[in-house]
C-alpha cells in the first residue's frame, strides 16, 4: 500500500521545488535533514550571518506579486551582506503559513526567491515551516568576507567623509520590491579597505545615519541640499522613507580622493556630510530626522 505523505511535506516539496539542488561545494547535507552541514571556509575568511524577514502587511501587501515579495525577502538580507563587504554563499528560509490559499502563494513566492538565489549565487540548503497568523518569509544567509576586512558601523570618527550611493527616497511603490543589492559596491570597498564605519539604508538616512553616528560616538551635519533623490522625491521623503536599500559609509579625508577617482561602478556616489565631534550633536538642516520604526 502506497503511505501518502503529510500535507505539509507535500507543500514543502512543492514550494522547494523551485530551488533544484543546493550546488554549494562545501555542502554536506541539504535540504530534506534536520540541519543544513557545510565544511568550515578558509582560515582566510570570516563568517558573516544575518537574518531578515518579510511580513504580509508590513513588507509587502496581499496585492503584491508573489514572486517579488519572494525575491525580496532573500534581496533585504543580502542587502545587509553587502554592507558588511561579503560574499554570499547560503541561507536557510523560514516560511510562516496560515493557510492553503498562503501555501499557493507561498509556492510562487519561492519561485521568486529561487531566481534571486541564482542571481547572486545563494544556495538554499534547508529550513523550517510554521502555521502562523500572518503569511511571511525568513530569511538566515551566510557569507564569507576576507579576514579582517569586514566595515561596521563604529569605526567613524570626526572629520570622516559621509557618502551614499544610488537615490533615496523612492522605495515605494515599486522599488523596494526590484532593488538590486549592492553586493559588488560593499565587497570593492571593504576590499580596499576605504570605509571607515558601513552599513545598509532600511529605515531611512533620517533613522539609520544617526545609528551610524550613536555606535562610532560621533555626531555629524548632514547636507540635505547634496542628498541624492529619486526624481520627484522631496527632501523629507529622502530622509525619511526606508527601504531604499542602498550603502551609507564614512571615509577618512586621505582615502576619500582615492574613492571618487577609483570607483568602478555605474551607480552614483555621493557626498552629503561630514562627521563632528560627538558634542557637535546631530544637524541637519533643520529637517526632522526620523525613519521608519518598526514598534511605532
Amino acid at each position: 500500500m502506497k503511505q501518502r505523505l503529510p500535507r505539509e511535506d507535500l507543500w514543502i516539496a512543492r514550494w522547494t521545488r523551485a530551488l533544484g539542488s543546493a550546488r554549494l561545494s562545501s555542502l554536506r547535507h541539504g535540504p530534506g535533514h534536520d540541519c543544513a552541514v557545510l565544511a568550515p571556509p578558509s582560515r582566510k575568511l570570516d563568517l558573516v550571518l544575518k537574518t531578515d524577514s518579510v511580513v504580509e502587511g508590513v513588507h509587502f501587501l496581499r496585492s503584491t506579486p508573489a514572486p517579488l515579495a519572494g525575491r525580496k525577502a532573500l534581496a533585504r538580507a543580502l542587502s545587509d551582506l553587502a554592507a558588511a563587504g561579503a560574499t554570499p554563499t547560503a541561507a536557510l528560509i523560514t516560511a510562516g503559513c496560515p493557510d492553503k490559499k498562503a501555501a499557493s502563494r507561498l509556492q510562487s513566492m519561492y519561485r521568486g526567491m529561487a531566481r534571486a538565489a541564482r542571481k547572486w549565487k545563494v544556495a538554499i540548503v534547508g529550513g523550517e515551516t510554521v502555521r502562523t497568523r500572518q503569511l511571511f518569509l525568513s530569511v538566515s544567509l551566510l557569507g564569507t568576507v576576507p579576514s579582517g576586512r569586514s566595515p561596521h558601523r563604529g569605526g567613524a570618527r570626526p572629520g570622516h567623509l559621509l557618502f551614499v550611493t544610488g537615490t533615496l527616497g523612492g522605495s515605494w511603490p515599486r522599488k523596494h520590491l526590484t532593488f538590486t543589492p549592492r553586493l559588488r559596491e560593499g565587497q570593492w570597498l571593504s576590499g580596499k579597505k576605504i570605509p571607515s564605519a558601513m552599513m545598509d539604508l532600511s529605515d531611512g538616512l533620517g533613522a539609520d545615519l544617526p545609528r551610524l553616528a550613536r555606535m562610532s560616538r560621533v555626531g555629524f551635519r548632514l547636507l540635505s541640499k547634496k542628498v541624492p533623490r529619486v526624481p520627484g522625491a522631496n527632501i523629507r521623503q529622502a530622509i525619511r522613507r526606508g527601504e531604499d536599500y542602498e550603502l551609507l559609509f564614512a571615509v577618512p579625508p586621505a582615502k576619500a580622493a582615492q574613492l571618487r577617482k577609483t570607483w568602478p561602478f555605474p551607480t552614483r556616489l555621493t557626498e552629503i556630510g561630514v562627521c563632528l565631534p560627538v558634542g557637535g550633536g546631530f544637524q541637519a538642516d533643520g529637517l526632522s530626522l526620523q525613519g521608519y520604526d518598526h514598534l511605532r
